[in-house]
C-alpha cells in the first residue's frame, strides 16, 4: 500500500510557496477576507468568541475533522454571497474549507485550520418540480430530511445511505445507478464567484467533470435529482452468529448475481465489533413494498439472532444505518478496496479482516462491509472508468474509529495491512479492479489514479479551463485533488 501522505493542509500551503510567490504571512490575507466578510454578511460570520463556534466546530462527525479549527466559519444564505465569499479568498489567497453535511472522515476533507470555513447549512433548497420529474436539492440538506419530505410526496431520489450525510458531499445509488449519474443539472459557484448551471445543454464539459471529479472544479450549491414514483419499500436488517459467515457470503455473491436481472433488490454485508464481540449483519431492501421474494431467498435462509425485515419507508433505513455510524466525534479511518465479485476472494477477505482487526477491538471499533458497486447502463455519463465487460465488482470498505489519538497510526497501519493483504491475493486470481470509491477511500489513497489516463486528462482539461488560477486545487485543501502531492514535489524538483 502507499506510504501515508502529508496533510491536504500542508500541500496546499507547499504548493502556494511553489507556485505563487507567496510572501505574506497567510493570517494577514485571512484577516482581511473576514474583515470584509463582517462588513458585508454580520450575522453570517462566526469566530471563535461567538456562542455558536465551539457547537459548529463540533458537528463533524470525525474527530478528525473536528479538531481543527477555522478562523471564522461563514455561512451563506444563497449562492451568490457564496461567490462572493470564493471572490474574496480567491483574491487574497486565503485557504478556505467546504463543509455540507460534515460527515467527511480525515482532517481537512471538509474542515480547514485557520482559514475561513464555509458552512453550507443554511443552503437548504428542497423544491419539487413535477412537470420536470425533477427535485431542486440544496447542499446544506441531509438526506434524512430528503427522504422524509419526498415520502411524503410520494417520490424518492438516488441518495445516500444514511440520513445523516449531507447531500453535498455523498452521491451514490443502487436501482438506478450511481447517484451521480441521477444529477440532471448542477448549480455551481465558480473561482470568479460567477454563479452557473451545469448540464447537458448548458456548460457541458463542466456537467461531465462533475460526475466524479469531486471538489476540482467550484462548490456546488444545489443539485437538480431525477425523482422516481415512490409508495413504500420492504427491507430491514439482520443479525447473524459470526459462525454462519461462509454461508452468509455465499448468499451474498449469489444475491448480487441476480441483481442484474432484478436491480430493484439491494443489499450489504457487514462484520463489525462495533458493541465489543464480532457481529455479521445484512441490510436487505427492495424498492416496491413486496416481501418474500424469491431474489432474497438466500439471504434470509441465513440463520438470524434478530431480524426487522418487512414492509417498511427509506427513512426509518437510512436512521437505521446512521445508527450504526453513532460516535459522533471518534477519530475515524476509512479506506476501500475493489474486487472483482469471488466467493472465495470475499472469504478470504472477510477472514483477513477478521484476523487483524479482533486483537484490537478493545481499544478500535472496526468494521469491514461489501457494497456491490451499481452497473450502471451509461459507463460514459460518469468519470469513473467502469465498463460493464468489468463484471460483477465489490467495494470492500474498511471503517475504524477509536476515541483515542494514540491509536491513530495503528488503525492506518492496520487498514493497510488488510488492504494490501487482500489486493495481493485478488491480483494473484486476476480478481482486482483498481477503481476506488472517493466516499469510501483514504487520504493515503490516489482516487483519481483510479479513474484511468483518459479520464485524468479531461478532468485536468476541464479544471484548467474553469479555474485556471487553481483555487479549489490549491486554497481549498480538502478531499482528493487532481495535482496530487507526488507532482508538487516533482514541480518543486
Amino acid at each position: 500500500m502507499p506510504p501515508q501522505s502529508t496533510s491536504a493542509l500542508d500541500n496546499a500551503l507547499q504548493t502556494l510557496k511553489l507556485d505563487d510567490g507567496l510572501h505574506s504571512p497567510l493570517s494577514v490575507a485571512t484577516e482581511h477576507i473576514v474583515s470584509e466578510l463582517l462588513k458585508e454578511f454580520p450575522e453570517q460570520v462566526i469566530e471563535a468568541d461567538h456562542p455558536q463556534y465551539r457547537a459548529l466546530q463540533n458537528s463533524y462527525w470525525s474527530g478528525y475533522q473536528k479538531s481543527l479549527k477555522p478562523r471564522c466559519f461563514f455561512q451563506p444564505h444563497c449562492a451568490e454571497e457564496l461567490g462572493r465569499a470564493v471572490a474574496l479568498c480567491a483574491e487574497g489567497r486565503c485557504l478556505f474549507g467546504v463543509k455540507s453535511g460534515g460527515h467527511g472522515h480525515f482532517a481537512g476533507q471538509s474542515s480547514i485550520e485557520g482559514g475561513i470555513q464555509i458552512d453550507l447549512v443554511k443552503l437548504k433548497t428542497l423544491q419539487i418540480k413535477r412537470s420536470e420529474g425533477t427535485v431542486l436539492v440544496g447542499a446544506g440538506n441531509t438526506w434524512g430530511s430528503v427522504y422524509e419530505r419526498l415520502q411524503k410526496e410520494g417520490l424518492i431520489v438516488v441518495g445516500g445511505r444514511s440520513a445523516n450525510v449531507g447531500v453535498g458531499g455523498y452521491l451514490v445509488g443502487a436501482r438506478y445507478g450511481w447517484g451521480i449519474d441521477n444529477v440532471r443539472s448542477f448549480e455551481i459557484v465558480l473561482s470568479d464567484g460567477r454563479v452557473v448551471t451545469a448540464s447537458s445543454e448548458s456548460e457541458p464539459n463542466l456537467y461531465r467533470a462533475l460526475r466524479g471529479g469531486g471538489s476540482n472544479f467550484g462548490i456546488i450549491t444545489t443539485f437538480e435529482l431525477e425523482a422516481y414514483p415512490y409508495n413504500g419499500m420492504w427491507g430491514g436488517r439482520t443479525m447473524i452468529d459470526s459462525i454462519h459467515a461462509r454461508q452468509a457470503i455465499a448468499a451474498y455473491q449469489g444475491f448480487v448475481k441476480m441483481q442484474e436481472t432484478d436491480p430493484k433488490g439491494h443489499t450489504i454485508f457487514i462484520a463489525t465489533y462495533d458493541e465489543g464481540p464480532l457481529r455479521l449483519l445484512q441490510y436487505m431492501v427492495y424498492t416496491e413494498p413486496q416481501g418474500d421474494l424469491p431474489i432474497f431467498e438466500n439471504l434470509r435462509k441465513v440463520p438470524t439472532i434478530e431480524s426487522s425485515l418487512g414492509l417498511t419507508h427509506y427513512t426509518a433505513l437510512a436512521q437505521n444505518i446512521a445508527g450504526l455510524q453513532d460516535g459522533v466525534g471518534h477519530r475515524a479511518a476509512i479506506s476501500t478496496l475493489t474486487l472483482k465479485l469471488d466467493k472465495d476472494l470475499l472469504n478470504f477477505a472477510y477472514d483477513v479482516f477478521v484476523k487483524e482487526a479482533s486483537p484490537k477491538s478493545q481499544y478500535i471499533n472496526a468494521t469491514m462491509e461489501f457494497h456491490a458497486i451499481p452497473r450502471t447502463s451509461s459507463p460514459a455519463g460518469n468519470r469513473f472508468g467502469l465498463e460493464r465487460a468489468d463484471g460483477h465488482l465489490i467495494a470492500f470498505l474498511l471503517i475504524f474509529t477509536t476515541s483515542d489519538e494514540q491509536h491513530d497510526n495503528e488503525m492506518t497501519e492496520t487498514q493497510q495491512r488488510i488492504l494490501g493483504r487482500i489486493e495481493n491475493e485478488a491480483k494473484k486470481r486476476h480478481l482486482y479492479h483498481p477503481f476506488l470509491f472517493a466516499n469510501y477511500a483514504a487520504q493515503w489513497q490516489d482516487v483519481f489514479e483510479s479513474y484511468g489516463d483518459a479520464n485524468i486528462k479531461f478532468l485536468t482539461e476541464v479544471a484548467n479551463e474553469y479555474d485556471p488560477e487553481r483555487v479549489f486545487q490549491c486554497l481549498q485543501p480538502g478531499s482528493f485533488k487532481l495535482r496530487s502531492p507526488r507532482r508538487i514535489r516533482q514541480a518543486k524538483a
